[in-house]
């Protein structure tokens, strides 16, 4: 019994390879996306994953592109003109933050 609860562990890993290396992990927000944004229901749309993070939608004579960034278990999906994901705004280096 001892040896399959160790086992256990990477036996349910081995079923998520997928979404750990990213494969296909932004699939499900970029399909929520693609139902606001193409105003068709997610049964008429075809999400592919294109190269670099990019996912195609096509439902309901119109497409869509998106740019996705996906980081542990959130995943950030911005549309054609949303500007590039993974932007963060730094702190204004200028000022000095003092320790409390």
């Amino acid at each position: 019994m001892r040896p399959l609860a160790l086992l256990l562990p990477f036996l349910v890993l081995a079923g998520c390879v997928d979404n750990i290396n990213g494969h296909g992990a932004a699939r499900p927000v970029v399909l929520m996306h693609a139902q606001k944004d193409l105003d068709c229901p997610s049964g008429d749309i075809r999400v592919s994953e294109e190269f670099g993070g990019v996912y195609k939608a096509v439902g309901c004579g119109r497409k869509a592109y998106y740019q996705t960034l996906c980081e542990h278990l959130s995943c950030e999906v911005k549309g054609e003109g949303d500007g590039p994901v993974g932007w963060r705004d730094r702190p204004d280096q200028t000022t000095p933050v003092l320790p409390r």
